[in-house]
C-alpha cells in the first residue's frame, strides 16, 4: 500500500471534447472547446461557465492505465502501475498491479475505501480536488463544486487573471504573485484545469503541493490529459502518466460495489 496515501491526494484525470463530426451534407458544428469565455470575473462565474459550457457534453466514463513515479528524498525513483476506471460524477476505481493482489482503492460519494488482498482496510471521507476540477465540475451543480472548493481551503473571494505556459488563465484562491495559498488555475479558452496548488499544515510544518496538468492528447474527439506532475519545495516528487485511454466505454456497476471488490474480475481496459 506504499502509494495509497499519495494517490488519495493526487488522483487526477481531465478531458474535454475538442471537435464534433457532422452527418454527410451538413456543416460541422462549432468546436465547443474553442468557445471564448465572457463575463468571468469571479470564482462563482468561472465555475458556472465551466459547468454550463460542457453540461451534457462531458464524457461519462474513462478507463486508462497509469504508470507512477515517486521520487524519494534520496533521489531514487520508485515505480508502480495502476488500472483505473472512472464514472462521472464521483466514481473512481483503482486496481494496483499485479491484479492478482486484489489491492486498490474505490472512491465514490466523497469517500475513499482502501483494499488490501481483497479486504477493505480503510474508509474515510475525503473530497478529491483534482477529480472535482477535471470531471465533476462539468456534471454537478456549480453550488456543490463551490462548497467543495471552500472546504478545501480555496478562498473564493480571491480571483485574478494570469499567464501560464503562454496561455491566459483564471486563478481562484490567491492574489497575483501568491503561490503559497491553495488555488486553482484554469485555461481561459478551453476551461480545463492546468494547475492545482494545495496548502496543508501538518503539525508545525506547512506543505505546498503544486500539481500541474499537461500533455493533452486527442482521444476520440476529446482532449485528454496524459501527464500530472506534482512538486514540493520546487522539486518533482510524484508523476502520473496515462496510456491505453478509452472514452465512454461501458463499465459494469459492480466495479464500483465495495461489497464485491474481490469478486469482480479486474482486468486492464
Amino acid at each position: 500500500m506504499r502509494y495509497s496515501v499519495i494517490a488519495i491526494a493526487l488522483l487526477a484525470v481531465g478531458a474535454c471534447k475538442s471537435k464534433t463530426s457532422a452527418p454527410p451534407g451538413r456543416a460541422p458544428e462549432p468546436v465547443v472547446a474553442a468557445k471564448k469565455s465572457t463575463g468571468i470575473t469571479t470564482s462563482g462565474s468561472l465555475i458556472r461557465e465551466m459547468h454550463d459550457r460542457y453540461s451534457g457534453k462531458w464524457y461519462k466514463t474513462l478507463s486508462f492505465d497509469q504508470t507512477n513515479t515517486f521520487y524519494t528524498s534520496a533521489g531514487k525513483e520508485q515505480k508502480s502501475q495502476w488500472v483505473q476506471r472512472m464514472q462521472v460524477p464521483g466514481r473512481l476505481r483503482i486496481d494496483f498491479l499485479p491484479l492478482s493482489s486484489k489491492s486498490g482503492m474505490l472512491i465514490q460519494n466523497n469517500r475513499v475505501m482502501t483494499f488490501d488482498n481483497g479486504k477493505r482496510v480503510d474508509s474515510r471521507r475525503s473530497i478529491q480536488p483534482i477529480l472535482t476540477m477535471t470531471g465533476d465540475v462539468y456534471a454537478i451543480p456549480p453550488s456543490i463544486t463551490l462548497r467543495r472548493l471552500d472546504s478545501l481551503g480555496i478562498d473564493l473571494e480571491k480571483f485574478h487573471e494570469d499567464r501560464y505556459d503562454g496561455r491566459k488563465v483564471y486563478v481562484m484562491g490567491a492574489e497575483k504573485g501568491d503561490l503559497q495559498s491553495s488555488q486553482v488555475w484554469v485555461d481561459a479558452d478551453k476551461l480545463l484545469l492546468l494547475r492545482f496548488i494545495q496548502r496543508d499544515k501538518r503539525g508545525d510544518r506547512v506543505i505546498i503541493t503544486d500539481t500541474r496538468v499537461g500533455d493533452y492528447k486527442e482521444i476520440d474527439g476529446y482532449d485528454i490529459a496524459h501527464l500530472f506532475t506534482s512538486y514540493r519545495d520546487g522539486k518533482v516528487f510524484f508523476k502520473e502518466q496515462y496510456t491505453n485511454v478509452k472514452v465512454n466505454e461501458a463499465i459494469p456497476p459492480e466495479f464500483f460495489d465495495a461489497s464485491r471488490w474481490s469478486s469482480v474480475p479486474a482486468s486492464s481496459p
